[in-house]
């Protein structure tokens, strides 16, 4: 007669190797954990978003320089000892206006590398230096514009 306990059978097999996780398993590995649980196969990439937010921030700050540069280099000879009316003339100067839509167009990109750089931050298995250097650049800015809207109010 044959001797079910053998290690060829499928009988009985608790006695095989104990360290498998299901007795009725026959095979000699443990099975996959979870993704979730699964430790990262390399190194943690950096993540998209964060690197885009971090680009968006560089990218508005030169902007904002080049904005109050120019506008400065074009009412520098327009700008003297000015009466109410020429004041409010240079208000509406080309320049002024343009100078205005550019700072709005940079604070709406702020407002997206604001946003990406969340989405860095939230991001599983990846870098987040980045992220977090993207999301403080613009942040910052979108501080400093709300930060001059709220000294402007108080100066009128």
């Amino acid at each position: 007669m044959e001797n079910y306990n053998s290690n060829n059978s499928g009988y009985n097999n608790s006695d095989q190797n104990s360290n498998h996780a299901d007795q009725y398993n026959n095979n000699m590995y443990e099975p996959y954990p979870a993704d979730s649980e699964r430790p990262p196969m390399g190194p943690l990439k950096h993540s998209g978003p964060g690197i885009a937010s971090f680009v968006i921030g560089l990218v508005a700050i030169v902007g904002y320089i080049l904005i109050f540069f120019i506008a400065s280099m074009t009412l520098n000879n327009s700008i003297g000892v000015l009466s109410p009316l020429q004041a409010e003339e240079l208000a509406l100067h080309p320049a002024v206006v343009l100078a205005s839509l550019s700072i709005l167009v940079c604070l709406i990109i702020n407002l997206a590398g604001g946003i990406l750089g969340i989405i860095g931050l939230v991001l599983k298995n990846r870098k987040k230096v980045f992220a977090i250097i993207g999301t403080i650049l613009n942040g910052i800015m979108i501080l400093l514009f709300v930060g001059l809207i709220l000294v402007g109010m108080t100066l009128m």
